[in-house]
């Protein structure tokens, strides 16, 4: 087949499956290079002692999507990765290292060279107790000028300053926090700066530090159409429940083991927001069937979950089955012991309860 043109070459592998391309580069000379050059994705290993990342990197100079896991990821793996990959889009670094200081294993300086040299970075994902500190944030903020996505998983270190930074983004339209020592003083600079305008996405999972004080300024983020404020703590109450109803844009909340949120808040979602599309409500134990039921009539809920529940029967869930009409097929979500309950029964339901009900093995 030495007569086929690289061009030819590169569309045949655009055909081979990704677990086949390895075999398909072991051909001969020609295709392990267009193998190479025509490759937009990879993830790599550095904990391998016989690993090369910089040859790694020179061999497939077109990586769009890039994996980098392993306790020993240091600042020199970003750099090479800065130098070798101006394609770069979208990045994540597993690193999980517990040798890391207040700044964080990945330093400002790296963090710096990677948004520089990958100039059409826009998604970028931590995972790691000390994987970055707020200078590693602010350092990539400073030269990621097309971020639009930002990730930090279980890491600490993370804090109210790394907000400011973010805070002042008008780029950034998805920010997950989770598992981040953030407090009410960082949502405060997420609302009053720029970065009020541009997210759509916002997931906050802290455990501790937010309380009705900090959800209450995000009703100033006019653009945000998903909040999840998972686990953020029993200091979330009915009070940061109403506040959130008046966020007109919301299509999907997730306010799942807020033990402080109840039907009052539920009142308030089903009268105000008319664009909400999901919501799920795990382990809100103070939600009652009285509450679930004011969402009968609402014209755009999709999607609804009531797993943790306990406080509601079969009639709350029927009236709301019967009064949303877009909710789709195994769409509302509670537990599986429900099912053994005879008033839970299949012939006491309604063709379109029975219709748009999953149950599911739940353990809390």
């Amino acid at each position: 087949m030495s007569f086929l043109n690289d061009d030819l070459v590169g569309q045949i592998v655009n055909k081979v499956t990704k677990d086949d391309r390895k075999s398909f580069s072991e051909v001969c000379t020609q295709w392990f290079k267009v193998e190479g050059l025509s490759r937009s994705s990879l993830s790599v290993c550095l904990d391998r002692f016989d690993f090369d990342l910089g040859g790694a990197l020179t061999r497939f100079p077109n990586i769009v999507d890039l994996v980098v896991w392993g306790s020993s990821t240091t600042d020199t793996h970003l750099e090479l990765i800065a130098q070798n990959c101006p394609k770069l889009e979208s990045i994540i670094i597993y690193c999980d290292d517990d040798q890391g200081t207040g700044d964080g294993i990945l330093g400002a300086k790296c963090l710096l060279a990677l948004g520089n040299g990958c100039p059409k970075l826009s998604q970028v994902k931590f995972v790691g107790s000390f994987a970055v500190g707020d200078s590693g944030v602010v350092a990539l903020l400073h030269s990621a000028h097309h971020l639009k996505a930002l990730v930090v998983l279980r890491n600490r270190l993370i804090s109210d300053e790394a907000l400011r930074a973010i805070g002042c983004s008008s780029s950034i339209t998805l920010l997950k926090l989770v598992l981040c020592d953030i407090t009410d003083v960082g949502l405060g600079f997420l609302a009053n700066g720029s970065a009020s305008k541009a997210i759509k996405e916002l997931v906050l999972a802290t455990y501790h530090g937010v309380t009705d004080t900090g959800v209450e300024l995000l009703c100033r983020m006019c653009s945000l159409e998903r909040l999840d404020l998972s686990c953020c703590g029993e200091l979330v109450t009915d009070i940061g429940g109403v506040a959130i109803s008046t966020i007109q844009t919301l299509k999907e909340l997730r306010l799942e083991s807020l033990m402080s949120v109840s039907d009052t808040t539920m009142v308030a979602l089903a009268q105000n927001c008319r664009n909400l599309e999901v919501l799920e409500l795990q382990e809100c134990f103070r939600v009652t069937g009285a509450g679930i039921r004011t969402f009968s009539g609402h014209k755009g809920l999709r999607r609804l979950g009531l797993l943790g529940l306990i406080n509601f029967s079969q009639v709350d869930v029927e009236i709301v089955a019967l009064g949303c009409p877009l909710l789709e097929s195994e769409s509302v979500l509670v537990d599986s012991y429900w099912s053994l309950d005879p008033t839970w029964s299949s012939e006491l339901m309604h063709d379109n309860t029975k219709r748009v009900i999953k149950f599911v093995h739940f353990y809390s």
